[in-house]
């Protein structure tokens, strides 16, 4: 479905979802025993500015264009979203999508958009971005901990220590 969603998906066909290190949950609708619609979550450990915070984000989001339109979509996002909000082991909830899909993603979870954080893949030269990927980023804090340390979470550049290829 993600190859059908997502043709130009970086230049390649999509061979998985998830690396297992992100610990991926799934989240999707069937309808007459076909896939329609799916929203992924995934999580991982970071250090920022000293700190360590837990983040989880939504991944590969997805409905057939068949069944779009139908509310499946909203409803898999908000179930997910459900589920990143009453895992009390999450600090921040983190991700990115096209600036064209900001608004599907407010009402589906009331994930705002915050311009004044930059998501980078690693350190590495090569690594992705959200900027250079020319995408919006999605931010939610959850934990008290994340509410503390707003101000460094905040107007700043976070490296999700990924391997080069891999973003959120």
């Amino acid at each position: 479905m993600l190859n059908q969603i997502w043709p130009e998906m970086l230049g390649e066909p999509i061979q998985g979802t998830h690396a297992a290190s992100l610990q991926a949950r799934s989240f999707y609708a069937y309808s007459n025993g076909k896939l329609v619609s799916y929203a992924g979550v995934v999580r991982k450990t970071i250090k920022h500015c000293g700190q360590t915070f837990n983040l989880a984000g939504l991944s590969c989001v997805a409905t057939d264009p068949d069944y779009q339109g139908l509310g499946l979509g909203l409803r898999t996002v908000a179930a997910a979203t459900r589920w990143i909000e009453e895992n009390n082991n999450i600090d921040i909830g983190v991700f990115t999508c096209e600036s064209s899909l900001t608004n599907f993603y407010e009402r589906a979870g009331a994930w705002p958009v915050v311009p004044d954080v930059k998501l980078i893949g690693s350190r590495e030269e090569s690594a992705l971005s959200s900027e250079s990927l020319q995408v919006a980023v999605l931010m939610r804090q959850f934990s008290a901990k994340a509410c503390a340390y707003e101000s460094i979470v905040r107007h700043t550049t976070i490296n999700l220590d990924l391997p080069v290829g891999q973003f959120l």
